[in-house]
């Protein structure tokens, strides 16, 4: 392979400016960045990553040493664990054991020679001094995973002994006597304590339930399993994982004449139902975030603290006994939007109809027909729940909505468990909806495009300054129009960004959450909303400049937005988080896409409710309905499905978060964000006609018909004449 002298003697420069730009560093041209970089690809050179790291005295990189990559758990923990340490900056070197002590002790003097930061292990060794005394790692910087070894200093996994006692009680419930228990070797700590803990337990339950227990390593688990079968069978067999669960449904097919016994066994943190299997789910992949993420934080601080890290077990999930089909239950009718959410929910209510029997029906309309039908609802009678725009629950809630306290305890007391629900379920106080697809203003970029160094350097020699993710609407536009190639022709997209035009409210929203960022309110001391007229000038004005550098788009709503992102036509874009998951079916993109906080970090607040028809006396149906669509379980289907969900345990789900990584940020936004669609005296006023006002204002600016002076007091004289009840 050529070396950084070869490429240095082609291009005509010297080794250490070729150096620099290999390696991020120096201020070197845009010229001599573009001369080295075809030079370098012309002559096949790659950069050797751990040399220079070794060169630093700094490898940023963890060692996870597993016993294999294809059990459902390690392959779980590497992918947190991988990505995470990616997106920190780190590499992860994998090593696997087969669980053979000798292979493992091989690749402790090959992990000492790579001068890795730490060591990630699931051991199949008995005392942690192996690793303590042939490594120079810090023992701080070595965590076990599953399996607490004798003088461990750090350890991370689950509670296993609260697994043992849940799944021996959900046996119990089935009146199970005869039980074989399948589990890895007792001198693995995660065995013992769950065959112990489920031993235990059972025998408390019920001294007369006869439990027959193999422990046998994973590579010998197959054969082991077929002696669950020889002479009389057990009734139930719990297994400590996956694999041997498939090893025990395989023996019993092949070597018993008998029906097969029902299965237990912990599982990983995927959600799988309607197979063979009751699974008792433990999230390892978001144990290996969470290794990750403390790994990185003791190196880069330097710190000497070994927490034990245990992620809460999910147990059981699937299980909705309190639905029932021994009633008799009528249909249900929703009214909503399309959208990510709906079209989610939709996949998902024929298992709804499974549970309960209940039919549910769709009734899909426009934002627009629903505003109508909202309008109109004595002549709507036959909705019983309505998904509304959060802005507009205000206005509507009296008019159309039951209260949720005339509902059963269970429906009232959901409305605690969700942030915000002052913008999103409460009216004048009282509780009339739920969140459903709550979402947020954010700002997504081409991470790609910001971190080329070539394009980096284009921007420092126009600007003069370093090309960064925009904090606010001054930095966006002028980021804006350096991508924009009518204006810089070397520019790699289009346009900077997309600006849609043919709805006022989508309008409305782009100018206030610029009217926000420079300190502005609707809602000031009088009875009606307005603007504060030089906050409102600067937002307005920075609108119509950024204008000049997008894509400008006819379309009533974000899809063609996304699409040009997509297209690879604009920089950035600005939109409500809860339709960027489109953006997933463009893989060659998504790996590309950055995301942060709309610029000033004010973003306003958006997505739907769901609250209950006036005109709705389905009780059980609705209370069924509700408890259902905001369970753990659904929630994270919903939002694996494309949708988004208010439900906290989305957010610590690690398999959405991998899909979605942007959840996160846009969740943590969330406090920051605005809509103001009542007074602080409790009155309430005609939120879309607001938007309606604001939109139409801006249009005579973009049409000419008016000035930026005009427009403001146009759209302020128009407010006056705002409905408020």
């Amino acid at each position: 392979m050529p070396s950084m002298k070869d490429i240095a003697k082609a291009a005509g420069v010297s080794h250490g400016t070729v150096s620099n730009v290999l390696n991020g560093k120096g201020n070197v041209s845009l010229e001599k960045i573009r001369l080295i970089e075809e030079t370098a690809k012309r002559l096949g050179y790659r950069i050797n990553t751990r040399a220079r790291s070794l060169r630093a005295g700094n490898t940023n990189t963890v060692s996870l040493i597993l016993p294999n990559i294809l059990s459902e758990p390690y392959a779980e923990l590497y992918t947190g664990v991988e990505r995470t340490l990616a997106s920190l900056g780190f590499r992860t070197l994998l090593y696997t054991t087969e669980d053979i002590q000798h292979n493992e002790i091989n690749i402790l003097k090959e992990v000492d020679s790579d001068q890795v930061n730490a060591i990630i292990s699931v051991s199949c060794l008995t005392d942690a001094n192996e690793y303590y005394q042939n490594t120079k790692i810090p023992p701080e910087n070595i965590v076990f995973v599953y399996r607490n070894l004798s003088h461990s200093v750090h350890f991370a996994g689950f509670d296993y002994i609260q697994a043992g006692e849940e799944l021996a009680a959900a046996i119990h419930r089935q009146g199970f006597k005869n039980i074989g228990l399948f589990t890895g070797p007792d001198f693995y700590s995660c065995d013992k304590d769950f065959s112990s803990a489920f031993i235990h337990r059972m025998k408390q339950r019920d001294p007369s339930a006869i439990v027959r227990k193999i422990s046998e390593p994973l590579y010998n688990s197959y054969s082991k399993a077929f002696e669950f079968f020889e002479g009389p069978s057990p009734d139930v067999i719990l297994t400590s994982d996956m694999e041997r669960a498939r090893h025990v449904r395989t023996a019993a097919f092949l070597g018993s004449a008998k029906e097969p016994p029902l299965i237990y066994s912990l599982s990983s943190g995927s959600s799988r139902a309607g197979n063979t299997v009751y699974q008792y789910h433990l999230d390892d992949r978001l144990l290996g975030r969470q290794i990750a993420e403390h790994i990185v934080d003791t190196i880069k601080d330097n710190k000497k603290t070994a927490t034990p890290i245990t992620v809460q077990n999910r147990g059981f999930l699937f299980q909705f006994s309190d639905l029932t089909k021994n009633e008799p239950l009528n249909e249900l009718t929703i009214l909503t939007i399309p959208s990510p959410s709906t079209r989610a929910l939709k996949k998902l209510l024929p298992y709804f109809k499974k549970l309960t029997g209940i039919d549910v029906l769709l009734a899909i309309h426009s934002f627009e027909e629903i505003y109508e039908i909202l309008t109109d609802i004595d002549n709507n009678k036959h909705y019983d729940i309505i998904r509304m725009d959060m802005a507009s629950l205000p206005w509507f809630a009296k008019s159309t909505l039951r209260p949720l306290s005339d509902f059963q305890n269970d429906i009232h007391s959901l409305v605690n468990q969700f942030q915000l629900k002052d913008k999103y379920s409460l009216v004048d106080g009282v509780p009339y909806a739920l969140p459903f697809d709550p979402s947020i203003l954010m700002l997504f970029y081409r991470k790609d495009l910001f971190e080329d160094a070539a394009i980096k350097r284009m921007f420092y020699e126009q600007y003069k300054m370093d090309l960064e993710v925009p904090t606010d609407f001054e930095c966006f536009n002028r980021v804006s129009r350096f991508f924009t190639q009518s204006i810089n022709p070397e520019s790699p997209t289009l346009y900077g960004n997309s600006v849609t035009f043919g709805n006022t409210e989508i309008i409305a929203a782009e100018f206030l959450t610029r009217y926000y960022s420079e300190g502005g309110q609707l809602i000031l001391s009088g009875q009606r909303p307005s603007l504060t007229k030089d906050m409102a000038a600067a937002a307005l004005h920075k609108y119509i400049e950024m204008i000049g550098f997008a894509d400008t788009l006819s379309a009533g709503w974000w899809d063609e937005s996304i699409s040009s992102f997509a297209e690879g036509k604009t920089a950035m874009m600005i939109l409500f988080n809860n339709h960027f998951s489109k953006m997933v079916k463009y893989s060659p993109l998504s790996s590309h896409i950055g995301y942060a906080p709309v610029p000033g970090n004010k973003p306003l607040l958006g997505g739907g409710v769901l609250g209950v028809s006036k005109y709705c006396s389905k009780e059980s149906e609705v209370t069924h309905f509700l408890n259902w669509v905001y369970s753990d379980e659904i929630s994270e289907q919903i939002t694996l499905l494309g949708g988004v969900s208010a439900n906290e345990t989305v957010y610590q789900n690690q398999m959405v978060l991998d899909l979605y990584p942007w959840l996160a940020t846009a969740h943590e936004s969330s406090l920051n964000g605005i809509r103001e669609t009542s007074f602080r005296t409790g009155e309430v006023f005609n939120y879309r006609m607001v938007e309606r006002i604001i939109g139409r204002g801006i249009k005579n600016v973009i049409n000419h018909i008016m000035t930026i002076e005009e427009a403001i007091d146009y759209i302020n004289q128009c407010l006056i004449d705002v409905d408020v009840n």
